[in-house]
């Protein structure tokens, strides 16, 4: 996982969870994207802001959130626009952009549970419990249960949509 993908989970905090994230978090994250190659013509602004400057952080997280794309689609309150969201989860699950244990807890909560339940979101919550409740002496490793919930998130991408 990159520091860009970092920026996307503070992206997902915020546009989802209205959460309202530091500034200091804001120019750490993007100080560090920026040493990880992350390219985005606001992201120097962001990442090079003082402790006086900090009234700035927001805007310019969200410039270098629009300037990289990465923000998850939002409102998410319509049947429609949870599938859409759950789609942006799968997607951002193949191409390696969110880590397996927080792309499937939210589609678990923001999914599962606000669609009522469909079938074809359940093995992302056994998977996720597997993860929570995982323990050493498991024939399975941590590693092997993410990729299943990568293999999941790419079974459901290729079949119809919205899947049942």
């Amino acid at each position: 996982m990159t520091h860009r993908n970092d920026l996307r989970v503070l992206a997902i905090r915020e546009a989802l969870y209205e959460e309202i994230v530091g500034a200091d978090v804001l120019i750490a994250t993007a100080l560090s994207a920026l040493l990880d190659g992350v390219d985005s013509p606001s992201l120097p602004l962001l990442a090079g802001l003082t402790r006086r400057e900090e009234g700035e952080a927001h805007d310019l997280f969200n410039a270098v959130v629009n300037e990289l794309n990465i923000a998850p689609p939002t409102p998410a309150k319509t049947t429609p626009e949870r599938w859409n969201l759950v789609r942006w989860l799968c997607q951002a699950l193949v191409d390696g952009d969110l880590k397996p244990e927080y792309a499937s807890r939210i589609i678990w909560w923001e999914g599962w549970n606000e669609l009522g339940y469909p079938d074809s979101l359940r093995p992302f919550v056994g998977l996720m419990s597997e993860w929570e409740e995982w323990t050493p002496s498991w024939n399975i490793s941590r590693n092997d249960i993410g990729q299943l919930i990568v293999d999941e998130a790419r079974q459901l991408l290729d079949g119809p949509w919205p899947p049942k």
